[in-house]
Order: C-alpha cells, then sequence, then structure tokens
C-alpha cells in the first residue's frame, strides 16, 4: 500500500533539517538540565561543586575567571549555552546574563579579528572547503546588510557561532555593527541557559519551565528565519 502522505516539497526541505539540527542544542540542553538537577538534589555532587562555584563568586577575582574562562570556551567554538549554564549555577539571573553574554561578545570578537587581521587566509579556505555555498550566501547578503544578516544568524538556535565569526572577519565587515548583532541575536538564547542554570541550582521550577518554553519559541523563531532566509540550502544547511 503507498503512502498518502506528501512528499517533503523543496521549500520545506530545509525546515526538516532544521528540525533535526534542532536535535542537538535540545539534547545540549537536556544534559544540562539533568545535571543541574542532580546538583540540586545530590548532596554528594552538590559538594563538590561548592569549591569551584565560590571561587567564581570570589568578588571580582571570581568574575574575571569565568569571563576569561567563558571567552575562552567561546572563542574556540565549544558550546556557550554551558558557559550561560555555569553563569546562571554561580551569580543568578541577572550577574549571570551579564557575565555570560560579555563572555560571549569577546569571544565571537576574538574570533572576529583573528579572521579579519591574521588568518583570513585560513579562515576563507576552511569556510570555502565546507560551507561553500552558505559562505557564499552570507557573503551576498551581508554586503548589502551586514547588521541584519549577522543578527538573523545569531537568532537561529543551530549552526555554529564560530563560524559566523570567522566568515564576517573574512568578509571585512565592520565591527561596531558585527558587535552590536552578537549582543542582541545572542541574547535569547543567554536568557534561556542562565534561566535553566539558576532554576536548577536554587530548586526554582518556575525559572526551568519558563526556560523550556522560551526554548521552544526560539526554536519557532528559527524555523520562521529560516524559511525567509535566503541562506536556507535546498539540503537546509544554514
Amino acid at each position: 500500500m503507498t503512502s498518502s502522505l506528501p512528499a517533503p516539497t523543496h521549500r520545506d526541505a530545509p525546515i526538516v533539517s532544521l528540525l533535526g539540527k534542532l536535535a542537538r542544542p535540545l539534547l545540549l540542553l537536556l544534559v544540562l538540565l539533568a545535571g543541574g538537577l542532580a546538583l540540586h538534589h545530590l548532596r554528594g555532587a552538590q559538594a563538590g561543586l561548592l569549591p569551584a562555584i565560590a571561587s567564581l563568586q570570589a568578588g571580582w577575582r571570581g568574575r574575571a575567571l569565568f569571563l576569561f574562562a567563558g571567552t575562552l570556551i567561546c572563542a574556540v567554538g565549544m558550546p556557550r549555552q554551558a558557559v550561560c549554564f555555569a553563569g546562571g549555577i554561580a551569580y543568578g539571573v541577572t550577574q549571570g546574563v551579564a557575565l555570560s553574554l560579555l563572555a560571549t561578545v569577546a569571544g565571537g570578537l576574538i574570533g572576529f579579528l583573528w579572521a579579519r587581521l591574521a588568518g583570513r587566509d585560513w579562515a576563507r579556505r576552511a569556510l570555502e572547503g565546507g560551507r561553500a555555498g552558505w559562505f557564499a550566501r552570507l557573503a551576498r547578503l551581508a554586503r548589502r546588510r551586514p547588521f541584519m544578516t549577522i543578527l538573523t544568524v545569531r537568532l537561529l538556535p543551530v549552526g555554529s557561532a564560530l563560524m559566523l565569526s570567522l566568515a564576517a572577519g573574512v568578509l571585512g565587515l565592520r565591527t561596531v555593527p558585527f558587535v552590536a548583532a552578537t549582543v542582541l541575536g545572542s541574547l535569547p538564547q543567554t536568557i534561556i541557559f542562565v534561566l535553566l542554570g539558576s532554576g536548577t541550582r536554587i530548586g526554582h521550577g518556575l525559572q526551568v519551565l519558563l526556560a523550556l518554553v522560551l526554548f521552544g519559541a526560539s526554536g519557532v523563531v528559527g524555523l520562521s528565519l529560516l524559511r525567509r532566509s535566503s541562506l536556507a540550502e535546498p539540503d537546509g544547511t544554514a
């Protein structure tokens, strides 16, 4: 018996692919949530992390240590969501968002400036080798609307933040629009994972629920943005 379900259209293919890509950040969210709940409920786990948390909370030195480590993590392309989660655990919502966002932007700026000033040839080869189609579309859009292009891609809950920073540097985009778009585009995910970290640390279920709802909403926004974006490829790579 043949199936009566319609096959995905060319227009729907990027959306189907993005739904698959959402599995990775969702898995990361669930892993961090499980770790946070274990930290809250298991005395041994909590006691083991207390010295590390205390060192991050130790005045300006602790915050400087967090910023240094968080910036380094973001600069090399590791998940910035983990930095935000740690910021929520250590500092709560307000300070956690501020410090995590600062580390995220600083890490992105390092990649941007390195690709622009020192490693342009290497970064261009890396981008044109594995993501030639995406890079060509990004270049075309960024030259016309640099701020909106960077903002749109930053808002997507999938993709590599490091690759975007390198691409912006290779394309020679201006620093101020890049930083401004990175701040605004990174803010939603920063809030989500700081809320998650803070909520699991203090056992505040409402914060955890809010983080999960916001994560789902960010996925919906990502789908909408991808449908409108010329960065979407036929196979869904963005």
